[in-house]
């Protein structure tokens, strides 16, 4: 398991420029527009938890939202987990003793 890197504040200003010109300046869980509530702080989310995919990329990076980034925290979120189960059900899988 490889350790949590912080990031500088360019890289951090980078990384939001990125994903707000790719996803809008909006929080990519609950939709608010950063840009109309200055005050609502934005965070930098990985959309796979950082313990499952431990990189700082934009393919996994969302823009959040304070409370829905600590309401997510670290398990994989929703749309993801209906999208894996209706991959791989659970039925379709053999057991082999």
């Amino acid at each position: 398991m490889s350790a949590r890197v912080d990031l500088t504040p360019e890289a951090r200003a980078y990384f939001q420029c990125v994903l707000a010109a790719r996803d809008g300046r909006r929080c990519f869980y609950c939709g608010r527009n950063f840009k109309r509530r200055p005050l609502r702080r934005k965070t930098l989310d990985h959309y796979v938890p950082h313990r499952i995919w431990p990189a700082w990329e934009v393919d996994n990076l969302v823009l959040a939202c304070e409370g829905c980034n600590l309401a997510k925290g670290d398990r994989l979120p929703w749309p993801l987990v209906w999208l894996l189960l209706a991959v791989f059900r659970p039925e379709n899988w053999e057991l082999t003793a």
